[in-house]
């Protein structure tokens, strides 16, 4: 996850997504391919849902 986040950015999982999605905005960065998972949604966490 590390090598397709970007400077400055909160880079998740869908399933941390999932969990606050109540509390807080995320944005889609896409699917990438995760050693030993295989491909998954991450996101950027944006901040407080207000």
């Amino acid at each position: 996850m590390e090598s397709s986040g970007s400077i400055g950015q909160i880079h998740v999982l869908n399933a941390f997504k999932t969990r606050l999605q109540d509390s807080y905005n995320f944005e889609l960065n896409g699917d990438i391919e995760i050693k030993g998972k295989g491909l998954m949604k991450t996101y950027f966490l944006k901040g407080l849902r207000y």
